[in-house]
């Protein structure tokens, strides 16, 4: 399938939901080629890459907007990874790519690490009333939905945060969380 292709600093895994302000004529465009057909491929941005983008991008769905000021805020939320080839810009200099499907992290069961994982990002929801006004349905029973809401706050660098898009890299993921996070 083809999907514009939105390249920015953001790093979101599937469950994962982000605002973005949206104010360029182009990505105005992207929005609603979003809204009519299947959504748009978030990626991060590569600055040192042909397009500016990584080889593979969450796959989102507008769950909301709004319109203050003439700038556009949507709030998007993460379907599934998807892989990005055949990068290609239109007339309006808008990114589009072919886009697969990829998989991510197997489900996981619950366990004592997971609990006190949870535990732990529900206290940083409650303090944060900006992230916790993004999820409507918190899923903190999910190990797979928890570890990844934390890699997408922690202030780790991209490259450090990619090295969880693989798909089998869930236990890694949770043991890296439960150090950092849990000493």
């Amino acid at each position: 399938m083809q999907l514009p292709v939105f390249p920015l600093p953001v790093f979101l895994l599937p469950g994962g939901v982000t605002r973005l302000r949206i104010f360029e004529p182009r990505y105005k465009k992207l929005v609603s080629i979003a809204t009519r057909d299947q959504g748009f491929a978030l990626t991060v941005y590569k600055p040192d890459t042909e397009f500016e983008v990584s080889e593979w991008a969450a796959w989102v769905d507008i769950i909301d907007f709004y319109e203050e000021d003439g700038m556009l805020h949507i709030d998007v939320k993460a379907k599934s990874l998807v892989s990005l080839s055949e990068v290609h810009f239109d007339e309006d200099n808008l990114r589009f790519a072919q886009c697969q499907p990829i998989n991510h992290w197997p489900e996981a069961s619950s366990s004592e690490s997971h609990i006190a994982l949870a535990d732990k990002l529900e206290e940083i929801f409650s303090l944060h009333g900006d992230i916790q006004s993004l999820y409507s349905d918190p899923q903190f029973q999910d190990p797979n939905w928890v570890c990844a809401r934390f890699l997408e706050l922690l202030p780790l660098s991209m490259e450090q945060k990619e090295v969880f898009v693989e798909p089998y890299s869930f236990d890694k993921a949770q043991n890296f969380l439960h150090t950092v996070m849990l000493g």
